[in-house]
């Protein structure tokens, strides 16, 4: 790796297969160590060559980037440069979606600009879709997933709330969408239905498990909850789960549970006709908005049936406001003072559900079971700057992927920890401009 190093570096204008230097020792390891330590080479290349390698071999490869990284920073340090608000990306970053009739083929709906991923190091949203279709990232194109009950594609926005230059400039993935609002972030779901939906569809926030509340814990629990009331409405449904210490179960896991009129933004497409894709640009203006007619919206929002053959899309940001997901925080509860996402769920990740609700087994007994629930989709939060433990990790996201979820994740914290002391730039200055 050393005499890798120490070559020196290609041209800018070198074909993107030449960007690492021929040194003697270019076996994949090598050619993997310095991609991941110096960013020579874009991400979809770096995952390609650790696809190649087994498990005990890629983890050598992280690890071996990592003590680069250590050894740099000891023996370089200055002041960071400003950190740049453009560039020649396409939103996300990475290879987009073949949008099908089911997302329409607009063209992405956000300028090229600073991205908000693994490339630039800028913190971001990530998570996974259950069943895993690997790790995601805010941001970027449409995903598409399908699980027993419906197909469909997925989309999470999020300004750079930890970059306010960038945040203020607009340089980023659907910036042009987000400049002048108010919100963090906005989700966006389309789906098709396999089989009529009979029962009454809910939205929101799901725990993994049961998590222990002091008494100072309860009180901004209950804060939180009355703010996240004044913009849901009070026909929600909030449980902190049942203790499995005490009592045998089922138990119910910790929910915050909101009727579908508590979306922002509904698109119904009928059956052959094209839906409005996720990134259009216009995509604000389809459909109906709560924020336009309330009452109206609610009708609209009870009165739907939801059958196989039309397209339904939905958008989520009312509650946003109090929720920043990359810094992993509640804001706007308290005065002055944000509180920790882990005072309430423990440890990331979070999960965004859409469930309806089979009768109880037990009169009387409305608790949201987990035998009672039907899922319509899964989606699991964390922030890059608080990921989920390694076991966690392996949990969500299937081995398959892992190697090259794990990779990503370490590519993305060694840039960052680069851009912060601004090593890249100084050092590796030829390799790590516009190309």
């Amino acid at each position: 790796l050393p005499s890798l190093l120490r070559r020196p570096p290609p041209s800018c204008s070198a074909r993107a297969s030449s960007r690492l230097p021929r040194a003697r020792t270019a076996s994949p390891f090598a050619r993997a160590c310095a991609a991941m330590a110096v960013g020579w080479t874009p991400l979809d290349e770096q995952l390609a060559g650790l696809q190649g390698l087994d498990t005990l071999t890629a983890s050598i490869v992280v690890a071996t980037s990592a003590v680069f990284l250590a050894l740099l920073l000891r023996t370089r340090w200055r002041k960071p440069d400003p950190p740049s608000t453009g560039s020649n990306k396409t939103a996300g970053g990475t290879s987009p979606v073949e949008t099908s009739s089911l997302a329409g083929s607009t063209p992405a709906g956000s300028r090229s600009g600073g991205d908000l991923g693994f490339d630039s190091g800028d913190p971001c949203l990530e998570g996974t879709i259950f069943p895993s279709t690997g790790l995601l990232r805010a941001n970027c194109e449409p995903v598409e997933f399908e699980n027993d009950n419906c197909t469909g594609f997925f989309v999470t926005i999020h300004r750079p709330t930890l970059n306010k230059a960038l945040d203020k400039s607009a340089e980023y993935p659907y910036g042009d969408h987000m400049k002048g609002r108010k919100r963090l972030w906005e989700l966006r779901l389309q789906v098709k239905f396999k089989e009529p939906v009979n029962d009454s569809l809910l939205i929101g926030i799901e725990l993994e498990e049961y998590v222990p509340l002091n008494s100072a814990a309860q009180k901004l629990m209950a804060l939180t909850v009355a703010a996240l009331r004044r913009v849901a409405g009070n026909d929600l449904y909030h449980s902190i789960g049942d203790d499995p210490s005490k009592g045998s179960g089922p138990h119910e896991k910790p929910v915050f549970m909101m009727p579908l009129w508590a979306c922002d933004q509904i698109v119904v497409t009928p059956e052959g006709e094209k839906a409005p894709s996720l990134n259009d640009p216009q995509f604000c203006n389809y459909g109906e908005l709560r924020t336009a007619d309330r009452k109206a919206f609610i009708k609209t929002a009870s009165d739907l049936e939801f059958q196989p053959g039309p397209t339904y899309t939905f958008s989520i940001w009312g509650i946003s406001q109090f929720l920043d997901c990359i810094k992993w925080e509640v804001q706007k509860v308290i005065p002055f003072k944000s509180i920790d996402f882990n005072v309430f769920c423990g440890n990331p990740p979070v999960q965004i559900v859409f469930y309806t609700l089979r009768p109880p087994s037990t009169k009387g007994d409305n608790r949201h079971l987990q035998s009672r629930k039907n899922y319509y989709f899964r989606f699991a939060l964390w922030s890059s700057e608080k990921r989920p433990s390694a076991s966690k990790m392996r949990e969500l996201i299937p081995s398959a992927n892992m190697v090259a979820s794990l990779a990503a994740a370490a590519a993305h914290d060694v840039r960052a920890a680069c851009r912060k002391t601004g090593l890249l730039a100084s050092t590796f200055g030829c390799c790590t401009g516009s190309r």
